[in-house]
């Protein structure tokens, strides 16, 4: 079967728009394995061989609708930053916001952590990828901040963000996986004792 669309279907300006739509729908409804790319189609009023020229396969699909989750998630948390406040105060900020999100959106985050952990190749790598580059990037702004003005320690930016976003991922994880409750404080507390050590004597 070929995956070059035709003259007419080529034309559509929202074709790719639908079938994300229609994925993301059914995925989250079902969940990866249970979703056939007919029923995508079908539902998108579109055919197969576009979800293929589109997106390449369903594993392509699937992990173009995790990166635009986390890169939703990456914008939400920047643009509710408090710029002007003390480097600590942003950073806990930042984690206030990672984890209000994930509280406001736990149904499709968790279904998708479930799912990835799962499937592993390309959707795994697309989550990892998203997460560094677009969802920790406001983090790694703030610290590399703090470091150059001497409000905080120089020390790697990628790995105190990384310390400081795996604190949060514990108990994400713990509760996806676990069934753990989130006392949204554990973890911000767990932050503030770290970021407390990082920061330089005033």
């Amino acid at each position: 079967m070929s995956s070059t669309p035709g003259p007419d279907q080529a034309k559509e300006p929202d074709v790719r728009d639908r079938i994300f739509a229609s994925a993301l729908r059914h995925f989250s409804q079902k969940g990866y394995a249970a979703t056939s790319l007919r029923e995508v189609s079908e539902d998108a009023g579109t055919t197969k061989p576009m979800i293929y020229y589109y997106f390449g396969s369903k594993e392509g699909l699937y992990a173009g609708i995790v990166r635009q989750i986390l890169e939703e998630m990456a914008e939400t948390i920047r643009a509710q930053l408090p710029a002007e406040a003390p480097v600590t105060e942003q950073v806990l900020a930042y984690c206030e916001r990672y984890l209000d999100y994930f509280l406001q959106q736990e149904e499709i985050i968790a279904l998708v952590l479930r799912e990835v952990f799962g499937l592993g190749g390309v959707p795994m790598a697309e989550f990892s990828q998203a997460l560094g580059e677009r969802v920790r990037l406001p983090l790694d702004e703030i610290l590399a901040r703090g470091m150059a003005s001497g409000q905080l320690r120089q020390d790697s930016v990628p790995l105190c963000a990384t310390a400081i976003t795996g604190i949060m991922n514990m108990f994400i994880l713990a509760h996806v996986f676990g069934g753990a409750p989130i006392d949204r404080e554990t973890p911000l507390r767990q932050v503030r004792y770290y970021i407390t050590g990082l920061a330089c004597p005033s």
